[in-house]
């Protein structure tokens, strides 16, 4: 039943407020004329709650209450056509209030649903310090990125950026300012990156961007982007820190998997460490099914290190 309502969900989440809203009208009207041709004495009542819930979840709450007054209405209107007859004329006014307000009670308790499931969402696919996207969204967007490039054979570059010594700017000088670092190189990421590209934070002081359709020069001008946010917003500050950049460029992704894809561009990452930190290093993936080992330099130069400096 829950993969059939997640699917459900993902449906009318793709179908669009609008089309919502449309469909639940239509839907609507068709039974009140059902409810019309088969008289008043068969009840349709169960049958309404379908638009209204169509409207409520697709559309949103006022959408919701507009189909569930329209369902009233034309129910209303479908009894007396039909030739219902009732020993006072309070009853069926009565009966219109009583079927309005299950019927809103089922669209607001719905929109309540839908927006606490939105909320529920934004948490397990957004990382609360920086507005990135989270590990766990992070695994989603890239098995989406590399089937992409595979149906369009197509290269696939994905960044590693690790904070340098961040331990250290903890110790020194405060947790509050490391967080404030974060937010900083989230936000640098965010505002480099293309709508095209997925920014995540997969560790306390470690990101993942995902570039699909981009070979090693598209990936330099992205590196290059993200390095000239970092020179141009920020200048001189009392608390600098330095990243390591470890930037892959997959020419191959048909046996690439996303764990693989992440521990290749680590792995480059922690080379650069190695090496001094401070740095950003650029490396080409011939074959997703080879070892880390084949990891070579391309035949572009990658953009000299840059340094970070957050505001005070």
């Amino acid at each position: 039943m829950a993969p059939l309502l997640a699917s459900l969900s993902r449906r009318l989440d793709r179908l669009g407020a609008r089309k919502a809203l449309a469909l639940g009208v239509c839907a609507a009207l068709v039974i009140g004329e059902i409810d019309y041709l088969t008289g008043y004495e068969v009840g349709m009542g169960l049958f309404y709650l379908g638009p209204v819930a169509l409207a409520a979840w697709g559309a949103g709450r006022w959408p919701g209450v507009f189909v569930a007054s329209l369902c009233c209405v034309i129910w209303y209107v479908a009894d007396w056509a039909a030739g219902a007859v009732y020993s006072h004329p309070a009853i069926p006014v009565w009966n219109a209030l009583i079927r309005f307000g299950s019927f809103l009670i089922v669209g607001l308790l719905l929109t309540t649903l839908r927006q606490r499931l939105r909320a529920l969402k934004r948490l397990a696919t957004t990382d609360a310090l920086t507005g990135l996207f989270s590990r766990h969204a992070l695994g989603d967007r890239l098995r989406h990125d590399i089937a992409l490039t595979q149906r369009r054979q197509s290269a696939l570059t994905l960044a590693y950026v690790d904070v340098d010594d961040f331990k250290l700017v903890n110790d020194t000088h405060g947790h509050a300012q490391g967080d404030h670092l974060l937010q900083f190189v989230g936000s640098v990421l965010m505002r480099s990156t293309r709508k095209s590209d997925t920014a995540a934070r997969v560790g306390g002081d470690e990101f993942v961007v995902v570039m699909p359709d981009t070979d090693g020069q598209g990936a330099a001008q992205v590196i290059q982007k993200i390095a000239r946010e970092f020179q141009d917003a920020f200048g001189a500050s009392h608390l600098q820190a330095t990243c390591s950049i470890g930037v892959v460029t997959f020419q191959d992704t048909a046996l690439l998997s996303p764990s693989r894809a992440m521990a290749v561009a680590d792995e480059l990452m922690y080379r650069v460490k190695r090496k001094g930190k401070d740095a950003v290093e650029f490396a080409v993936w011939g074959s997703a099914g080879r070892g880390t080992s084949d990891l070579r330099s391309p035949s572009t130069a990658p953009p000299p290190p840059t340094r970070l400096a957050p505001p005070a």
